[in-house]
């Protein structure tokens, strides 16, 4: 086989393959999407000397099977346009009568033409296909034409759409699909220009220089048309990963919180904790909040100030003094909660205005998380809650950047 066919022929079938999984249930779009690679793999596979070879000697004419592999193109076409439709919600749940018109008067066409065209044997190049025959001529202008035609209403979707979507996977897919569909269209453009050369006599311009330079075309518009397509499904799995790293990244936070707060946990099934990574950032999340809620009230105005007196002692300082003076606060704050301490007349000062946003939060947790099992941050905790530690510690102490209180809010 040619080092295309071995290039192109795995990765079309490993899709096709793997997209039969839960066909049966799969949205619309999916289903024609997978006929659209089903019929393209077919094509490439029929498209292969050795099997064109084998099926026109089944078949018993000569040529047939180009005329297979272009009937299937034809219909991959078909269905790649109805594909964007659906993508662009265009189609809205039907299939086009225009395009199934469209399809058959082309299928009609080329059969007929190629009935009357010369039909010379599988192992003819197909760019010199029909050449020097009008009806062979005929035969490609309607194969490129059709094609050339969907493409460019697809690329042309593509384009307009693409610019309305919000950023992100969606959007991304479909500028990447509209250069696949331009070098589909490049692809097929050159091809027909190759083959007008033969049938006109412009030397300059022979099909036999050309065959790599269409190959290469047609290669690029589906490696990128893959891509386009399985986008999404990327860029939603790094979503996932990212999700699950920040989740494990403020568990230890979350499991100490536990053990004084165990109310806050409410049930995540097992499933939904495995396979839904960004529900579990979410639930720890709002799972941390509502047991600082529950903590804050052994607080006073004197603790943030002395916590980060003894850790600035503890040679704690710069980006890191901040989230360790939250975990001290945590950490001394659940002590008083687990040994049933008297809470302070009065409380701490209320938080300042500042919110995070909910991706500036999770940040926020990691870095607390982080310094929690600090030996100095434990140390600190433990000494802050002895019997008058707070007594050379002034109200709202410290050198500012202890404000920040266990509540979410704190620098980003």
């Amino acid at each position: 086989m040619r080092p295309f066919d071995l290039a192109v022929l795995p990765p079309v079938w490993i899709l096709t393959l793997f997209g039969l999984r839960g066909l049966r249930t799969a949205p619309r779009r999916n289903r024609v999407l997978w006929t659209a690679w089903a019929c393209w793999a077919m094509s490439t596979t029929l498209g292969a000397p050795a099997v064109r070879r084998a099926v026109d000697a089944l078949l018993g004419i000569a040529g047939v099977t180009n005329l297979l592999v272009h009937l299937v193109g034809l219909t991959t076409t078909a269905c790649v346009v109805e594909f964007v439709r659906e993508m662009t919600g265009q189609a809205r749940g039907r299939v086009s009568r225009l395009i199934v018109a469209v399809l058959a008067v082309a299928s009609f066409a080329l059969t007929a033409a190629f009935v009357m065209m010369p039909r010379p044997d599988g192992d003819t190049d197909p760019l010199t296909y029909g050449e020097g025959s009008p009806a062979g001529y005929l035969y490609w202008a309607v194969l490129t034409g059709d094609l050339v035609i969907g493409l460019a209403a697809d690329a042309r979707l593509c384009w307009v759409y693409g610019k309305q979507a919000a950023p992100g996977p969606v959007r991304t897919s479909l500028w990447l699909m509209r250069v696949a569909l331009l070098l589909g269209t490049a692809y097929l453009t050159h091809r027909f220009v190759c083959l007008s050369a033969s049938q006109f006599g412009w030397r300059s311009l022979r099909p036999a220089a050309a065959g790599g330079t269409t190959q290469v075309l047609m290669a690029l518009a589906l490696a990128l048309f893959a891509l386009s397509v399985i986008w999404p499904s990327l860029a939603g799995y790094r979503q996932k990963r990212a999700a699950a790293r920040q989740a494990d990244r403020i568990a230890p936070l979350w499991r100490l919180l536990q053990a004084a707060t165990p109310e806050v946990v409410l049930p995540l099934p097992e499933e939904l904790r495995r396979n839904n990574p960004r529900l579990r950032l979410y639930r720890y999340v709002i799972e941390i909040r509502d047991s600082v809620l529950a903590l804050e009230g052994h607080l006073g105005e004197a603790h943030p100030g002395a916590a980060e007196d003894r850790l600035r002692a503890g040679r704690i300082a710069g980006d890191q003094l901040a989230p360790a003076v939250e975990a001290v606060l945590l950490r001394y704050a659940l002590a008083a909660e687990l040994e049933g301490r008297e809470r302070p007349p009065g409380g701490r000062a209320e938080p300042g205005e500042e919110q995070l946003d909910l991706d500036a939060e999770i940040r926020w947790f990691e870095r607390v998380a982080a310094a929690i099992e600090l030996p100095a941050v434990v140390a600190a905790a433990r000494e802050l809650g002895a019997p008058g530690a707070l007594v050379s510690s002034a109200p709202g102490g410290g050198g500012g950047e202890g404000e920040h209180r266990i509540s979410g809010a704190g620098p980003s």
